[in-house]
């Protein structure tokens, strides 16, 4: 995905909107980078490159952690799901009632 590929015309988008898809989109590129650079990491026979692969796949992680923050503080519908979902003890799908209405 890139900073181009929105669904309607730009026109019709207001700034709020166009800014949350450049952050959503920085999101998922940085989530494509945790996994590419993870494979790396793993793969790596190499102690000094794995010592600075993991350096740019923790700078990532930590990159990805703003951005999902940033995202939260702007959509109220966002963040209570994340605070529904996250940091809860039990396995994860037993907290939703699937086959209800969801809001």
């Amino acid at each position: 995905m890139t900073q181009e590929h929105v669904v309607e015309p730009r026109d019709n988008l207001n700034a709020q909107v166009l800014d949350m898809h450049r952050g959503l989109t920085a999101l998922i590129d940085k989530l494509g980078e945790l996994d590419v650079v993870g494979q790396r990491v793993e793969a790596c026979t190499d102690p000094e490159l794995k010592l600075v692969l993991s350096s740019q796949r923790d700078m990532a992680r930590k990159q990805f952690a703003m951005l999902l923050e940033w995202a939260r503080r702007r959509d109220s519908k966002l963040d209570k799901e994340l605070r529904d979902a996250l940091f809860k003890a039990g396995p994860i799908a037993a907290q939703y009632r699937y086959g209800e209405d969801v809001e």
